[in-house]
């Protein structure tokens, strides 16, 4: 298939309700496993991972035999939302593990009085993720150093994507108050606005399905390289986004092909209440069918079993959910030090959840608005959720 072609397959992959997924039902899973209809919250179009979702779901459909449907979203707090209105089951595409930890930690609009700590897990690995600073190929920007006094397009719908901005940024010495913003309405849309020259940089991952709409634009792309050996540098980044490590891009656009930059995994998670019966059976889907899927889109192979446990074992950040634990076991690739960490996490989350109240309390007991716009009540929940130390990944 021609690239432009792909391109355009991959664009206008709509929003999908698979209803013939009953009358395409394989075998017959145990009553009670599974819902009637499987609701998939995603990125926004445009993303690899609302792609990927789109791509997979009729495998999933026909694996089930029950309608299953994409919902697509700029925002993990919509995601969510999606997850707690029962409209979604699960995260199932771009949305990365840094989205997730920020939502356990009560970061930025989650910690809004409607929000707080979020007690969610993993039900599998998705892919790994370069993102980088994306300036135009014919820009005389060539370091992140070199963006001071410059556009930046940014969007607000996701913390987790624009604390990895300033994080770039912070590996320089920068930060938002060194350059300018441009504010858009989502992601695919800030890589748009550095194309086509209303912004000089933004922050984007080479694998995007945007990223290879716009790196065929006239005059090019360029990603800014984030030397793996500037200790300061990566101390300054992991300062603000303690759970992203680097790497040296090997995937997506010629453009960002041997240049290092951060590397945020993605994974698939929901909420610890959603049935762990129904997430052992997604997590064995995933694993046991993937030969049916892998080939539907570039990023799909990534989806493994082998690489969910390296997953699990070198860059895990938040714990794996109960129903996959199980799974686990039963394929031998979980053991007590696998146990003793993803117990750890879970407490943690307990803590937060517990330390969310207590600051509640005395937000109210002093009248302090409880609204992550509102200083006063950011510096007393930072003082509470400071007991937490920054949640890394792990490394077995």
């Amino acid at each position: 298939m021609k690239k432009g072609l792909w391109i355009t397959v991959l664009l206008l992959m709509p929003v999908v309700m698979f209803i013939a997924g009953a009358a395409l039902a394989q075998k017959k899973l145990p009553k009670g496993k599974i819902p009637p209809l499987i609701g998939i919250a995603t990125g926004g179009v445009g993303s690899a991972g609302h792609s990927m979702a789109v791509a997979y779901a009729p495998i999933l459909q026909k694996h089930f035999g029950v309608p299953v449907r994409v919902l697509p979203a700029w925002s993990a707090g919509v995601n969510l939302s999606q997850i707690k209105d029962r409209k979604a089951h699960f995260i199932g595409g771009a949305a990365s593990q840094s989205m997730a930890v920020d939502a356990i930690v009560a970061r930025d609009f989650f910690a809004g009085h409607e929000w707080g700590p979020q007690e969610v897990g993993t039900v599998w690995y998705n892919y790994p993720c370069p993102f980088g600073i994306m300036a135009r190929g014919d820009s005389t920007i060539k370091t992140i150093a070199d963006l001071k006094g410059k556009k930046a397009s940014i969007y607000m719908a996701s913390p987790a994507w624009r604390l990895g901005l300033e994080a770039c940024l912070a590996f320089a010495g920068l930060s938002l108050k060194d350059v300018q913003t441009v504010e858009v309405g989502g992601y695919d849309q800030c890589a748009r606005a550095v194309a086509d020259g209303r912004a000089d940089f933004t922050y984007n991952a080479p694998i995007s399905t945007v990223t290879i709409e716009v790196a065929e634009n006239p005059y090019g792309i360029r990603y800014l390289p984030m030397d793996l050996k500037d200790k300061a540098g990566w101390e300054r980044f992991w300062a603000i986004r303690s759970d992203i490590g680097g790497t040296v891009c090997n995937t997506g656009v010629k453009a960002a092909r041997g240049i290092p930059m951060a590397d945020s995994p993605f994974v698939i998670w929901t909420y610890k209440w959603v049935d762990q019966d129904f997430v052992y059976q997604l997590a064995k889907f995933f694993s046991e069918q993937h030969h049916q899927y892998q080939a539907l889109h570039p990023n799909l192979p990534d989806m493994s079993f082998e690489n969910t446990v390296k997953f699990k074992d070198s860059s895990a950040v938040i714990p794996f959910l109960p129903g996959t634990v199980k799974y686990l076991k039963e394929k031998g690739k979980w053991d007590a030090s696998d146990e003793k960490w993803n117990n750890e996490q879970w407490a943690k989350q307990k803590k937060l959840i517990a330390l969310w109240d207590k600051a509640e309390e005395e937000a109210n007991t002093k009248k302090i608005r409880i609204d992550y716009k509102n200083k006063a009540w950011m510096d007393l929940w930072g003082k509470y959720s400071s007991e937490i130390p920054p949640l890394k990944a792990r490394m077995k």
